[in-house]
């Protein structure tokens, strides 16, 4: 790995053959996935992308407020095609809005389009913002980006949102606000960005945010009626029971309090000190806006956003590659072979963790599933917790050398 990394002549610096591998191993991913659906529904097993194709359906069906019912969507689940999948639906009304286009296509068909327009946007917009060291976050990040098109998920699309918001807030636009109004659709994960432009007084990208919050939610509630945000409350409401109870697969969770839980330590602490790293790294966003130059205050905040909520996943780490991304050039510039070795075992050991807990895993018929479900631990949190603080450390030596405000 440190031989790969080396500050000068580097594969991943000059080859853009490197760049070019990762990107055709994804598109292939993308391929197989496509062609082992239909093998996967006759195995009566879902994949993440399904639970949106789903809830389609049901919007066809004039349904959706079942989707918001645990035991009514394993129903739809188990009718679809013979699948008790723990599959729970908490998003905002507005993510059905896209849930409604996918069932236009068929299964294989609307995950293909869904994860490889979404992966081309995020390609894209780190490409943006990384330059000529997109290939270092891709490598860094390929577990993440793996696992997110393996399941369907969407991690791309929050992953371009949130890397949009970042080049327009850089170019003093306020059409920031429209992509950081969009993030409604995963709302914990935009709460650092949030702060961030509340910090630095950017009154019209807040005024665009809140515009955009305000006109998806009345187009959500004129398609699904009023009664879909109480179906949706209560969704949400079923959902933190389920967390607290350790239904969800939290091996595959990267936050702190899903490590402590799958440790033995009670929920209400474990909450605690969630929301202890929470402060944290919002008072971390709020003292970097007004001291750091934007960029640079741009990545705390994505890595803030990844680190406030109990309910993040491996797939929800694309916007931490956003954050790779903006110090991207310190990281590969400044810091030696073997430190941007680490740095890259530890982004693949915290991607991958969920990864690796999936194959320890017994099938969901076996009697012992839900035992083993619980007692698998999640370690991406304090990885990932690990991975800041050695990043942070070798920054800060080079920058003390440099002696500018900027660089630190």
């Amino acid at each position: 790995m440190t031989s790969l990394l080396r500050e000068k002549g580097t594969v991943i610096e000059t080859s853009p053959l490197l760049l070019a591998a990762i990107l055709a191993m994804l598109g292939l991913l993308v391929v197989h996935v496509n062609i082992a659906l239909p093998e996967l529904g006759a195995a009566n097993t879902l994949v993440d992308f399904d639970a949106f194709y789903l809830v389609g359906l049901l919007i066809g069906e004039g349904r959706l407020e079942e989707a918001y019912h645990f035991g009514s969507m394993r129903a739809v689940q188990h009718a679809f095609n013979g699948s008790d999948s723990f599959m729970p639906w908490t998003y905002p009304p507005q993510f059905n809005l896209i849930a409604a286009l996918l069932p236009m296509a068929g299964r294989a068909v609307a995950y293909s389009i869904f994860i490889a327009v979404t992966l081309a946007a995020y390609v894209l917009v780190l490409r943006r913002i990384a330059g000529h060291h997109l290939t270092f976050v891709l490598l860094a990040l390929l577990p993440v980006l793996m696992v997110t098109a393996l399941i369907g998920q969407n991690g791309f699309l929050t992953g371009a949102l949130v890397g949009a918001f970042c080049l327009m807030l850089l170019s003093g636009r306020a059409s920031a606000g429209l992509a950081l109004g969009l993030m409604v659709i995963k709302p914990h994960l935009g709460v650092a960005l949030g702060v961030l432009v509340l910090a630095r007084g950017d009154w019209r990208v807040l005024a665009v945010a809140a515009a955009t919050v305000v006109f998806s939610s009345g187009l959500a509630t004129l398609v699904f009626g009023v009664s879909i945000w109480a179906a949706f409350l209560g969704g949400v409401h079923e959902a933190g029971g389920f967390l607290q109870a350790g239904y969800y697969p939290m091996f595959r969770m990267t936050s702190l309090y899903a490590a402590l839980h799958t440790l033995g330590i009670a929920p209400q602490h474990a909450l605690l000190a969630q929301a202890t790293v929470a402060a944290a790294a919002l008072t971390a966003v709020i003292w970097t806006a007004r001291r750091w130059q934007l960029r640079h205050a741009l990545a705390v905040a994505c890595f803030a956003s990844v680190a406030i909520s109990p309910y993040t996943y491996d797939y929800d780490m694309t916007i931490f590659g956003v954050g790779l991304a903006l110090i991207a050039r310190e990281i590969v510039t400044r810091c030696s072979a073997a430190q941007k070795g680490m740095l890259v075992c530890l982004c693949w050991l915290g991607g991958a963790w969920g990864m690796l807990g999936t194959y320890t895993l017994p099938m969901q018929t076996d009697p012992n599933y839900a035992e083993v479900l619980q007692s698998t631990l999640s370690m991406s949190g304090p990885i990932y917790l690990l991975l800041l603080a050695l990043g942070a450390f070798c920054l800060a030596r080079p920058a003390a050398r440099l002696g500018g405000r900027s660089a630190a």
